[in-house]
């Protein structure tokens, strides 16, 4: 599967409860309607916390929390009726597959694949569709200079971006003339808190805003992770005129990395679409 496409806002998702179908990304704006549980919504965009949707030609906003989560097989991988290996098989589902993960008991998820129902082993499963330990991670915390020319991670720009999850900090490289990765900058961040995780894998920079919000805050200079997920500033008041929240260094978003303004900034203006993002 094109790892571009791969990257871009899901396709589909499934509503884990009866979810309200809001006119805007707000718990006080209009119901448009009740969507029922299990069903399934075509995503139109995705900013961290709220989705834009279509269900039953009518478009709106629901919260994320309430929506399936997106996974991918790195290996082909069995779809079962119920969660254990002496369960009938329903399929198989192809490498690095878009599935719908509903929900995770210990070692297994319940998911959907291809409007197919059914349980498969949490191991095969990642963000980016890539098996474990892809990369020899030994000096990921340490030193990520080594690491990116140890590895010899590949971008199909010149940039490259890391982000370190453990210590927190986001790294922008730069490749020479020898083909070398040299460090730019090496910012601190705050990722995901640990009921909204951060994503890790490699990914792909797939567009960007300018700002998005709700009501309650907004951000700045987005790009886009994948799906919900982005690089973007601290958190403003929703009128984007006062900061609220400048807090770095810490786990408490809801999935997104967040950079102080300037340093969200110049990745919005100088990192091209297509640039190779390892997070781990």
């Amino acid at each position: 599967m094109n790892k571009n496409k791969r990257d871009s806002i899901d396709l589909y998702k499934y509503t884990l409860v009866n979810l309200r179908l809001r006119e805007d990304k707000s718990t006080s704006s209009d119901i448009l309607t009740v969507i029922p549980s299990k069903s399934k919504i075509r995503v139109i965009d995705a900013e961290e916390d709220w989705y834009k949707v279509e269900f039953n030609n009518q478009i709106g906003y629901v919260y994320g929390a309430y929506l399936s989560k997106t996974k991918y097989p790195w290996t082909n991988v069995r779809l079962r009726s119920s969660s254990s290996t002496q369960a009938n098989i329903i399929t198989t589902i192809p490498q690095k597959s878009r599935i719908q993960v509903l929900d995770v008991n210990e070692d297994w998820s319940h998911v959907i694949y291809n409007d197919q129902e059914g349980y498969v082993f949490n191991y095969f499963l990642s963000d980016d569709g890539n098996p474990p330990e892809t990369y020899d991670f030994t000096y990921f915390y340490t030193g990520m200079s080594k690491f990116v020319n140890i590895n010899n991670i590949k971008s199909p720009t010149a940039n490259l971006i890391t982000t370190d999850l453990k210590n927190k900090i986001t790294y922008i490289f730069k490749k020479d003339s020898s083909g070398a990765w040299i460090k730019l900058y090496q910012w601190s961040c705050t990722v995901g808190k640990p009921t909204t995780p951060t994503i890790k894998g490699t990914f792909y920079v797939s567009g960007r805003k300018p700002y998005f919000g709700t009501d309650a805050y907004s951000v700045k200079f987005a790009t886009r992770i994948q799906g919900a997920y982005y690089y973007h500033s601290i958190l403003f008041n929703a009128d984007g005129t006062e900061i609220i929240d400048d807090r770095l260094g810490m786990a408490l978003s809801h999935g997104c990395i967040r950079l102080a303004l300037e340093n969200a900034h110049w990745i919005y203006n100088n990192i091209l679409d297509t640039t190779t993002i390892i997070i781990n």
